[in-house]
């Protein structure tokens, strides 16, 4: 097979968002099926093929693994990063995830999340070939076995996954307000979304022998009420970012991603009004549910502070939640930190009309953070 020719091209990054999404989720999904763009039939077929080619793996892992998937508690409470797209979720993700003593869903278990057990390492070693190892928003590395969040896997095997919207852009709000904010959400809904989100947590703890699972989903900033109903003795680390930067950059994520996963036609026009309402609603519920968190179970930093002095925001978050073992753990963060200076962020300019709007919107977040208006971004 030659592999360069996913390397390369869109069809790599494609794989790795939508391809293996589970046949029966595809078949819930066809009421959205009127607004199907012709151009993306082909891209349908990516999905639906993908598909069928690992049925056998997934039932030969139920078959295997199954007991095994069931009988495993996640006995340690999770360690949650929340916070908004693109106020650096991925880079503490990252840089916890050197800590061996906590495990974590991996960019391979979200790629196959119904056969990634069974698949092994062979499969593990074909993906990646085929699936590029610099993401497609902002060029960081993306390697098959970094942390990853769990949305990704969570749309490949249930309807209910915010993530959907990758294919359905048009429904980006309606789905946020109904599978996220989980407004009306009938009991079988709960019920389904708590069994399936507990799998893939139970998947992820056998990858990591058991260990304390530290979890990024940035969707999870406004689901705190469920992940306590699923672990009432979970952790979170709330990261914060300047509002303006985050505007600027989700802008950017959502022109990068949605051109590679859509199943229908794009309107650039209504990507600002999407942004505006997806942070509002996230953040608002965020500040809502903040005071149903317990006493010593939650920790807020802020970006540009872990940019500036990252080892001391480290130290924090561990002395804040209790965690063991910060001084053991220091020379591999140190290394992973010295690793990663070459980097260079993406860099951004708001026009004053756009910063007007932002602060019009997002003001009660400048004041909640305590971040003060700028006369220009750089990301």
């Amino acid at each position: 097979m030659n592999t360069d020719l996913f390397k390369n091209s869109q069809l790599g990054y494609q794989i790795g968002l939508i391809g293996f999404t589970r046949l029966s989720n595809i078949l819930r999904l066809t009421h959205y099926a009127i607004g199907i763009h012709p151009r993306y039939v082909l891209r349908l077929l990516l999905i639906a093929s993908t598909s069928l080619i690992t049925l056998p793996l997934r039932l030969w892992e139920k078959m295997v693994w199954e007991r095994r998937i069931i009988n495993t508690p996640t006995v340690h409470p999770p360690i949650f990063i929340i916070g908004h797209w693109r106020s650096g979720t991925t880079h503490l993700h990252n840089l916890i995830s050197q800590d061996p003593a906590f495990g974590y869903l991996s960019m391979y278990q979200s790629i196959v999340p119904d056969c990634s057990l069974v698949g092994g390492n062979w499969l593990k070693s074909l993906l990646s070939k085929i699936v590029p190892v610099k993401r497609p928003m902002d060029n960081m590395t993306w390697p098959i076995d970094a942390p990853q969040e769990e949305e990704i896997a969570l749309a490949k095997t249930m309807p209910y996954a915010f993530y959907t919207q990758f294919l359905f852009p048009h429904s980006t709000l309606p789905l946020f307000k109904k599978f996220v904010l989980l407004q009306d959400a009938s009991e079988a809904f709960m019920r389904e979304f708590k069994r399936k989100y507990y799998r893939l947590l139970q998947i992820a703890s056998i990858h990591a022998d058991g260990k304390q699972l530290v979890l990024k989903n940035p969707v999870n900033t406004a689901r705190i009420h469920l992940l306590l109903e699923l672990f009432p003795g979970a952790k979170f680390i709330h990261i914060h970012r300047c509002p303006y930067d985050v505007f600027a950059s989700t802008r950017n994520l959502r022109s990068s991603l949605l051109l590679l996963t859509t199943l229908q036609s794009l309107d650039p026009g209504n990507v600002d009004n999407t942004i505006l309402e997806l942070y509002e609603d996230m953040m608002q519920q965020f500040f809502r549910d903040r005071p149903s968190i317990p006493s010593g179970q939650i920790v807020e930093v802020g970006f540009e502070e872990l940019e500036r002095e990252p080892l001391k925001v480290l130290q924090r978050i561990y002395e804040e939640l209790n965690l063991p073992g910060f001084n053991n753990v220091l020379p591999a963060f140190e290394s992973y930190l010295a690793s990663q200076r070459a980097y260079q962020k993406n860099q951004f300019q708001l026009s004053v009309q756009e910063r007007e709007l932002i602060d019009r919107r997002w003001a009660f977040a400048f004041q909640r953070f305590g971040y003060a208006n700028t006369p220009g971004v750089q990301i």
